[in-house]
């Protein structure tokens, strides 16, 4: 199960200094070449099942808090997602040190067992009744724990998995697997709670982690290790080597400042939707399912979009446009009175999304040698997952101040100026 959206983008031929393991067969090249892999569609419809479940939980988990919270929700709210991004800030680099290091298919494995005990415990309390506030801080927690560990593991596996052509495509549709779950999970949720209550929800989303574990126990030939051998014997300095490489690149550097900005005044956007619904729109529990979906829709085109795309080219460039896109349409939803008038703006803001992170990730794999690309994608994850996180405590906590609407502009506007700013100032990033 994943919390947060992870896309990559079509990509020209890899660098000599980027090798990409090539363990497919040369099938025929189709739309998704990707799918020629065996061990990439059981992982692929694995995701899908545990992310539409993951999604599930946190429409879910919005609805619980504005009914258990109701004067604070959007401090509460912030909260959660704080302890979800605490973890991952602390644990994410060596979750990639280790992903370079021991059988990647092995780790999910676990990760993936951790994640069906934290759901089942979540399930049990809230049938039972005894669900607490804290109980869902502690929740995300060990949620961004695991993930810590899962997320580098997975996006450093998939070079493993689908050939050198098809690797691009293959993160695309990694993002689609999440983003497919984006619409179906919270349109799901939204019509479950009235009829089976929050608690019926939390038990679907264990079950579908389940989904995972079938699909790594039926994968075969998936190689065991991927070893940096300069930092073999140390994880600190393996860290070290990982961060230093990411400092000195300056279009590595310029993606993560893009990811930063655009993840805490943008694309911390999604918990406080519950807001929205609740307090700008009053719309009940269905409409708000429909309003945390519609960002699916948008992520869903743009991925299947990307996955059949052989070449986009000018990714720097294109990135600028994305992330400002984003932002306008942002702030066109912020200032929508209407509730059938936001809908469509959140379907683009997927939209935007997906290009946005699909295009950033495929500038740091191709930047990336493959001994080194679960150190820096573990750091590309920080920026994608947790700070949105951080983000939703700020603007959250803001929001109980100024209101929701104003918030949401005012964080868009901010990111259109300042992502700008780092592009005028970086031609590498410009020009990759």
């Amino acid at each position: 199960a994943m919390n947060a959206s992870e896309a990559d983008e079509i990509a020209p031929p890899l660098p000599v200094e980027s090798p990409v393991v090539e363990t497919a067969a040369p099938a025929k090249r189709g739309r998704v070449g990707a799918f020629q892999s065996r061990n990439f569609r059981l992982l692929w419809t694995g995701l899908i099942i545990a992310n539409s479940g993951s999604w599930m939980a946190t429409t879910a988990e919005g609805w619980l808090v504005t009914d258990m919270a109701k004067d604070n929700a959007s401090v509460i709210i912030g909260l959660i997602a704080l302890a979800f991004a605490l973890p991952m800030f602390g644990l994410t680099m060596i979750g990639g040190a280790i992903a370079d290091r021991f059988p990647r298919k092995r780790m999910l494995w676990i990760v993936q067992c951790c994640y069906l005990a934290f759901s089942t415990t979540l399930a049990i309390v809230t049938l039972l009744d005894l669900i607490q506030i804290w109980m869902l801080i502690l929740y995300s927690f060990g949620n961004g724990l695991v993930l810590a560990f899962d997320s580098p593991a997975r996006n450093a596996l998939l070079p493993d998995l689908v050939s050198k052509e098809d690797l691009a495509g293959a993160v695309s549709l990694n993002s689609a697997a999440y983003s497919g779950a984006a619409l179906i999970g919270p349109a799901i949720a939204g019509a479950l709670i009235p009829i089976i209550g929050v608690g019926g929800v939390y038990t679907f989303t264990a079950v579908s982690v389940v989904a995972v574990l079938i699909a790594l126990a039926r994968m075969k030939d998936v190689p065991e290790y991927a070893i940096d051998k300069k930092s073999q014997g140390n994880v600190w300095k393996s860290i070290k080597r990982g961060v230093h490489f990411a400092l000195e690149s300056r279009v590595i550097l310029g993606v993560l400042a893009v990811s930063v900005v655009s993840g805490i005044f943008a694309r911390s956007y999604g918990p406080l939707l519950v807001i929205f619904a609740r307090d700008e729109f009053h719309v009940g529990s269905f409409k708000f399912g429909l309003m945390v979906a519609a960002p699916g829709i948008g992520l869903l085109i743009a991925a299947f979009f990307l996955a059949s795309r052989k070449d986009m080219g000018e990714r720097g460039k294109k990135l600028w446009i994305f992330v400002s896109a984003l932002s306008v349409v942002l702030m066109i939803f912020a200032a929508m009175p209407w509730y059938f008038g936001g809908l469509p703006m959140l379907v683009v803001t997927g939209f935007c999304v997906t290009l946005t992170a699909a295009t950033m990730a495929t500038i740091i794999q191709l930047q990336t040698p493959q001994e080194l690309r679960g150190r820096i994608m573990s750091i590309y994850m920080m920026t994608l997952i947790a700070v949105p996180s951080i983000g939703t405590l700020i603007i959250g906590s803001i929001a109980d101040i100024i209101g929701v609407r104003v918030t949401v502009f005012t964080g868009a506007a901010i990111v259109l100026g300042i992502v700008a700013l780092i592009f005028m100032r970086n031609q590498q990033l410009r020009e990759v």
